[in-house]
Parts: structure tokens; C-alpha cells; sequence
């Protein structure tokens, strides 16, 4: 009987993957629960860039953050990344991953988040979160409040920490790109499902004060975040619930009558 039981919870969540995500009013709404349980402890609110902080230089290869939406220590990665206003490459490392190999193979484990920057390998959020300061020449507070992240966490339980089911199997050619901020609850929202369907991406940290605001309203016509542009298909939007639709569609493979 424990058996059955066990192998009846498995099928309902196999068949809650197979059916497409979907942004609604709830999710929006918990998501932004989400962000508030981080507010007074994540490094610039998890909203905004550091006061006084220059101009990001150019870079010609960001370095590879590996870490999943629901980990409550890359959380702490993600705040900096925005603090620090950076350019990371993500790949997505939700349980079942194709990335999560191509991370054991770098480092020796699997543990996330992990930063790779050319020979450079660190996984401690605190080590990673300094490393990426000195390199901005900022100073910035150790991550701090665990108790905090993982409530975040809690809020969107379920979401953003395993690959759906319904992910192909393949990645696209080219990574896709993202304008966001880790405060954002609609950019949660995003993140998610690019994690839920093991989707590398380029995230452009786009926070309240960034200089790259600017390049996002000649880019899109409007500085509102998450912005995504996906060059395998000319596709863009600003629009969270028409972003997961398009990303559901177009790299899921989704019973819509379950």
C-alpha cells in the first residue's frame, strides 16, 4: 500500500509538469510575498545598485554562475549580482539538469551556486559575493539571514528548484537573454520557468539606478524589467505571463489538456 501511495504522489507530479506554466494572479501576488521576506536583508534591497558605484567596463566573457531559482544561497549570489550591476552568464542547475554534469566535470561537486570565472572556481555564496565586489572595486556586506532566504524560498515553494518534465531535451543554439533584477517578483516569475526548462541565459542586471536602465529604454522602448530577448527567434517581450507562454511553447513539450 505505501508503495502504491508513493508511486500515486509521483504520477501527480509527473502530470502537474507535463502541463504548461502559466503566470496568474496568485503567482504574482506570492512572488512579491517572495521578494518582501528578502527586502531588509538582501545586498541594495535586491532592488538597486550600489550608490557610488562606476560604470560597469565591457565585458567580453561574463563569468558562468551556476545555481538554481529556489536555492536560498544563490539567492544571496543573485542580490550581489544586481548590487554590483554585472553581466552573468546562468546556467540553470535545477534537480535533474543537464548542466549539473558540465558543473561536476569543473569543479569536482555538485554544489551550487558555483562561480566560474576563467580559472577561477568558488562556491561559498559569501566567497563568490566577495570575489565579485573586489572585481567591481565595490565593498559589499557578506550575505547575511539565511532563516530569511529560505522563506523566500518557501513562498514559491516548488517552483524554480527541479527540471519540468516537459523541458526538451536539447538547448538552443543560442543562450537567451534577460533584463532583470533579483527584487523583482515579476522577474522571479521569469526565472523560474528558464530554470523549470534547463534554459542557459545571459542575465543583464538591470536594477533601480543602473546605468544599463538607459540602454534598456532605447532597447524596448520602456526600462520595465524582466525584459527577454531570445536571438534563436527574434522574439521579445516585457511581459512576464507572454514571456513564460512563449518559453512554455517554444522549449516545452506540454500536455494542455492536463
Amino acid at each position: 500500500m505505501a508503495r502504491f501511495a508513493a508511486l500515486l504522489v509521483l504520477l501527480r507530479q509527473h502530470t502537474s509538469a507535463l502541463a504548461p506554466p502559466v503566470v496568474k494572479p496568485a503567482d504574482v501576488a506570492v512572488s512579491g510575498f517572495a521578494s518582501m521576506a528578502r527586502m531588509s536583508f538582501a545586498a541594495g534591497k535586491g532592488t538597486t545598485v550600489l550608490e557610488g558605484l562606476a560604470a560597469a567596463p565591457p565585458v567580453r566573457r561574463p563569468p558562468v554562475l551556476y545555481e538554481f531559482e529556489a536555492c536560498p544561497y544563490c539567492r544571496f549570489v543573485r542580490e550581489a549580482v544586481t548590487a554590483l550591476d554585472l553581466v552573468v552568464d546562468v546556467k540553470p542547475c535545477g534537480k535533474g539538469s543537464r548542466h549539473r554534469a558540465e558543473a561536476l566535470k569543473l569543479g569536482g561537486k555538485e554544489q551550487f551556486p558555483m562561480l566560474v570565472d576563467g580559472d577561477v572556481v568558488l562556491y561559498e555564496s559569501d566567497d563568490i559575493a566577495a570575489y565579485l565586489a573586489e572585481k567591481r572595486g565595490a565593498a559589499l556586506e557578506p550575505p547575511k539571514n539565511i532563516a530569511a532566504s529560505a522563506a523566500a524560498t518557501a513562498f514559491r515553494a516548488g517552483r524554480g528548484a527541479s527540471v519540468s518534465a516537459g523541458a526538451l531535451a536539447k538547448p538552443p543554439r543560442k543562450n537567451l537573454e534577460l533584463y532583470s533584477y533579483e527584487g523583482n517578483q515579476f522577474c522571479r516569475l521569469v526565472r523560474e520557468v528558464l530554470c523549470e526548462l534547463d534554459l542557459p541565459y545571459r542575465i543583464y542586471s538591470a536594477g533601480k539606478a543602473s546605468p544599463r536602465r538607459a540602454e534598456l529604454e532605447a532597447l524596448a522602448g520602456s526600462s520595465q524589467c524582466p525584459y527577454l530577448v531570445d536571438p534563436n527567434t527574434s522574439f521579445a517581450s516585457y511581459e512576464s505571463a507572454a514571456i513564460v507562454s512563449y518559453l512554455a511553447e517554444t522549449y516545452g513539450d506540454f500536455d494542455d489538456e492536463s
